[in-house]
């Protein structure tokens, strides 16, 4: 697992001032990707052993938000297409990214998918820099 990669991004958010969950567990991990029937990159697995998504909702200044475990669970459970799997929001929900299952990268779902970033570290990274490729 990308450690190093992911501590930069715990720093980087701890120093923004965004509020984080407490880490998750490998067991929970382990078992939310069993139930969506989903394999998760290593770096998101290293980042989520650090911090559960962001607490209460917060954001980012550019209106992103990661999502806590639970909420992945809920927000999958609600969609109709069960082949996305969001983790992040823009705006309340503008709209989400996240995977696809049985593909590569990471995705922006407005009314279909498509991709933004070869891989959850690419995606995050945008997130955090603030491109206008996640908008």
């Amino acid at each position: 697992m990308n450690s190093d990669w992911a501590t930069k991004v715990f720093l980087q958010w701890k120093s923004e001032g965004i509020e984080l969950n407490p880490p998750s567990t490998l067991i929970i991990i382990n078992q939310v990707e069993e139930n969506l029937s989903i394999i998760f990159p290593a770096s998101f697995k290293a980042l989520y052993l650090m911090a559960d998504g962001f607490k209460d909702n917060d954001w980012r200044e550019n209106m992103f938000s990661i999502w806590p475990i639970e909420r992945i669970l809920c927000e999958y459970e609600e969609r109709e297409d069960k082949m996305f799997v969001g983790f992040s929001d823009f705006l309340i929900n503008s709209h989400a990214l996240g995977f696809c299952k049985g593909l590569e990268g990471v995705y922006k779902d407005v009314r279909r998918p498509f991709p933004v970033a070869k891989t959850f570290e690419e995606c995050i990274d945008l997130i955090n820099a603030d491109s206008s490729l996640i908008y």
